[in-house]
């Protein structure tokens, strides 16, 4: 069977390691000049007005710095930090040019950069965590690197794709005032996806082919089955109830003021470009899986998120200012959509493999939580530090998300999603032919 073009794309930059990361370094240089000279920028206070970048740059790579050289090694680190410099360089810069044409908000380019950085770090520790398995089962470096452009160079175009196609639809069947947000996360996201599967292949080939072998994964000192055993129903009850009560209360306050110096969510929230994007997201997820029962958790699931967002950010944010519900929505699903790629491609993988629904979400959950636990601190250090560095509406509503970042993965995509996503076992799942020992 002909290899996809996820693969195709991945195994050719790893083979080509110089000439892709010299053409990156360049683009980014010539895509740079303008601004350096002076040219058009996106905004006073951008974060891509390096005086404002200067102030966050340091505090979002001390978490990186420390989740990659205590389980993985020194290298990895200088990937992690080539691969993210030269994609949110490269997506502050189209930004720039983008902007020339549609009209964005500083903090439009703001929230862009912060989902672009997201999202690098999730294609970014997801295959380091794919090269580490596929070298412990006894792979060769070429193998290794055809494994993890066959599993993540994958997960990575489906995950883009899937978004590229429900930003695009924001964009055209939206109302106005959401082109420049929709724009803005549509070419953060492109830069993100073509990166992965072409700048980070080429280092993870050029920099960490070397005879040595990669440190051992650390045990985890705490597991859950050192825990009582009553500890563990009460997290999820009392999870699954907070979030629950938060998704009733944005329903209510979507519909309803509320309050009578409030006034409804509905107001402010592009209703067709929501349902849009859910729409799409779940199309876009039953194309990649041809499993409606996954296309169906993806849309409810989203959709539960949304309201549960909502509703969390009227509660933490007080008077909730007009564009604050729709980045949101933005800024919640677009991450939230990698992550759950990546998990779903765990789940798949195990079931087909012939395990129990409870081991396949067990085992699944911890294999993805390796990297989508690092890219969930790396996030809400991200966004506590624009927090902390803005102030007023910006303020709150950056210190707000990052507590609604948290809820959503542990309890969204960690704890509903894989009970949803195994039901049928694997009588549905597509089957791909390919090369063995991919898991």
């Amino acid at each position: 069977m002909k290899p996809s073009l996820a693969v195709r794309a991945s195994c050719w930059s790893a083979g080509h390691a110089g000439v892709v990361i010299g053409l990156w370094l360049v683009f980014v240089a010539l895509a740079q000049l303008p601004g350096l000279s002076g040219g058009h920028r996106l905004g006073e206070g951008s974060l891509s007005d390096p005086d404002v970048a200067a102030n966050w740059w340091p505090v979002v790579a001390a978490p990186v710095a420390v989740l990659l050289t205590v389980p993985f090694s020194r290298l990895l680190l200088l990937v992690s930090a080539l691969f993210t410099s030269v994609v949110t360089a490269a997506s502050a810069a189209l930004l720039d040019t983008v902007s020339e044409s549609v009209t964005m908000a500083p903090r439009t380019g703001n929230a862009a950069l912060l989902v672009v950085i997201t999202v690098a770090v999730q294609h970014m520790l997801f295959t380091f965590c794919r090269r580490r398995e596929a070298l412990a089962s006894g792979n060769d470096s070429a193998r290794a690197a055809r494994i993890v452009a066959s599993t993540a160079g994958n997960a990575a175009l489906v995950s883009g794709s899937g978004v590229a196609a429900a930003l695009t639809a924001v964009a055209l069947a939206g109302a106005a005032d959401v082109l420049p947000l929709a724009t803005a996360v549509l070419v953060a996201v492109l830069t993100a996806t073509v990166a992965a599967l072409s700048l980070l292949p080429a280092l993870n080939d050029r920099v960490l082919t070397t005879p040595r072998e990669l440190p051992p994964q650390p045990a985890a000192r705490l597991k859950v089955s050192d825990l009582p055993r009553f500890v563990r129903p009460t997290a999820i009850a009392v999870g699954v109830g907070s979030l629950g009560a938060a998704a009733v209360y944005g329903a209510v306050r979507v519909f309803s003021p509320g309050c009578a110096a409030c006034r409804p969510l509905a107001a402010d929230l592009d209703a067709g470009g929501v349902t849009t994007m859910l729409v799409v997201l779940a199309l876009a997820t039953l194309v990649a899986y041809r499993r409606p029962v996954v296309a169906l958790a993806t849309f409810l699931l989203n959709g539960f998120a949304v309201l549960a967002g909502l509703g969390m950010l009227a509660v933490f944010v007080d008077p909730l200012p007009g564009w604050a519900p729709m980045v949101l929505v933005v800024v919640l699903l677009v991450p939230a959509n990698h992550l759950q790629v990546y998990l779903l491609h765990r789940l798949r993988s195990e079931t087909l493999a012939g395990m129990s629904r409870r081991n396949t979400v067990a085992h699944a959950c911890r294999r993805a939580w390796s990297a989508s636990g690092g890219a969930l601190l790396v996030t809400v250090v991200m966004w506590l530090v624009w927090g902390m560095t803005e102030s007023g509406d910006v303020r709150e509503f950056a210190l707000a998300t990052a507590v609604i970042l948290v809820a959503d993965t542990l309890v969204v995509r960690f704890l509903l999603l894989p009970r949803l996503a195994v039901l049928g076992g694997r009588t549905n799942w597509w089957r791909v032919r390919g090369p063995k020992n991919t898991r």
